[in-house]
């Protein structure tokens, strides 16, 4: 698969080709605040971003993305997390995704990132609820921020780029630029970058 075989090691190579091991955590707010390991000099810090950029044009990964414009919502959908309308359409374009693949009756894992005890409690009901009512084949995983997840961190890197993106798209992306040829589309992998708004990148409202 591209992912275990391409994608996990290409970013343990980055890793090892900056810092010396694989131990680092891509979190993107640390990367672009230059904190900690990431205060390189201004010359290989740049160079370091080309990498990332790099990276993920030339691997092979699909993105599904929901933006929940919180300033836009309905009055009735006010009182709803917006973290479980992202997750609850998020869910939808996977199953989507999947059934193109034919792939939709194949138990599927879906990580999250775990925000605090109360938060998990309900992400899990609900996330039980949707799977419940949809009789979707997919089993919740919790993980750590700080899990060395190779997806995680990919998933770290591209979401604000999307939400820039969003809520200002005349504004130069260079990281969008890359990642929209990664969204779900019509047409498959010869249309990419194209056609992939409520596909692959969902805005709600």
């Amino acid at each position: 698969m591209g992912y275990n075989n391409h994608t996990v090691k290409d970013i343990q190579n980055l890793k090892f080709n900056y810092f010396g091991h694989d131990m680092i955590i891509l979190h993107e707010r640390d990367i672009l605040k230059r904190k900690g390991v990431f205060n390189q000099p201004n010359e290989i810090h740049q160079t370091f971003l080309n990498d990332i950029s790099e990276l993920m044009k030339n691997n092979k990964f699909v993105v599904i993305a929901c933006v929940i414009r919180k300033d836009e919502l309905p009055k009735a959908d006010i009182a709803d997390n917006p973290y479980h309308l992202a997750m609850s359409m998020g869910l939808e374009r996977l199953y989507d995704f999947l059934g193109e693949k034919r792939q939709q009756d194949a138990q599927t894992f879906v990580v999250f990132e775990q925000r605090g005890l109360n938060e998990d409690k309900l992400l899990k009901a609900e996330f039980e609820r949707v799977c419940q009512d949809k009789c979707y084949p997919f089993q919740l995983i919790l993980a750590s921020k700080y899990a060395n997840s190779s997806g995680m961190q990919l998933a770290d890197l591209i979401a604000r780029p999307i939400g820039n993106h969003v809520l200002r798209p005349a504004q130069t992306n260079r990281a969008f630029d890359v990642i929209k040829h990664k969204f779900y589309c019509k047409h498959g992998a010869n249309h990419t970058g194209h056609e992939y708004e409520d596909l692959g990148l969902r805005i709600y409202p």
